[in-house]
């Protein structure tokens, strides 16, 4: 039986991975900050003889981490999957308030309390998930964490001004990733970023290339399944290509 935990996952990207794992097998611990959406969206999936659990998870909440930690080590014991989906950019952080949203945008605006705040969704929460679980993690065969990053948060392709917050905080997930990579794989724990592409969601928009089917199909054939633990601490594009720092 393998175990995989989604967060952000009641819409968009995060719940295309529920799906998509599902159907491989897995039995899906899917969290949202709202336990009402988790509902909403596991309620859906486990209409289709899926086995999803829907559970409350703010990623900038410790107590709330521990507890789902505490929770899914009595429910299963071990933990084969996170992927670390949960995440903000200037857009959806704002929400229609274009003040907030120059905040992170530009020099000319920006706020360090927004700045340390997309940081610490994008950077540190995932890391401090994966953590947190590695007690669970290292019972699996072939634990793996898939972070999910952006092309954004790539220094070499970086060309052009603006968009503070969210490319310093997707380059900075990349090194806490790195770091904490080589931290875990004495324990058998692979962990990389992915990429997933331009992707129709609230962040990508509906012009966007890939839908999400598309896209996780690609993360799952050529990132999850092939990779181990000498990739660990990679920086991967949806298709399997290594991406550049």
């Amino acid at each position: 039986m393998k175990v995989a935990l989604v967060t952000g996952a009641y819409k968009g990207l995060g719940f295309e991975w529920c799906r998509a794992l599902a159907q491989e097998g897995y039995k899906i611990i899917l969290t949202a900050r709202r336990l009402a959406d988790a509902q909403r969206a596991a309620e859906t999936l486990n209409a289709q003889d899926f086995v999803v659990y829907p559970r409350q998870l703010d990623v900038q909440k410790a107590e709330q981490i521990e507890e789902l930690r505490a929770w899914a080590e009595q429910m299963f014991s071990h933990l084969d999957l996170i992927v670390n989906n949960a995440g903000i950019n200037s857009g959806t952080r704002a929400q229609g308030n274009a003040e907030l949203k120059q905040q992170n945008l530009s020099i000319d605006h920006l706020a360090k309390g927004e700045v340390l705040n997309m940081v610490d969704v994008n950077a540190l929460a995932p890391i401090m998930v994966a953590h947190a679980f590695r007690p669970l993690l290292r019972k699996a065969e072939q634990a793996k964490i898939i972070n999910i990053g952006s092309w954004l948060g790539s220094i070499s392709l970086k060309q052009n001004g603006g968009n503070y917050s969210y490319a310093l905080s997707k380059y900075a997930l990349n090194m806490m990733n790195r770091a904490f990579a080589y931290d875990v794989r004495p324990e058998g724990i692979t962990s990389v970023v992915v990429n997933p592409g331009w992707v129709q969601t609230d962040m990508g928009g509906a012009r966007a290339s890939l839908s999400t089917e598309e896209s996780v199909r690609s993360m799952i054939d050529h990132v999850l399944e092939p990779i181990g633990l000498e990739q660990t601490g990679m920086f991967f594009n949806y298709d399997g290509e290594i991406h550049p720092w």
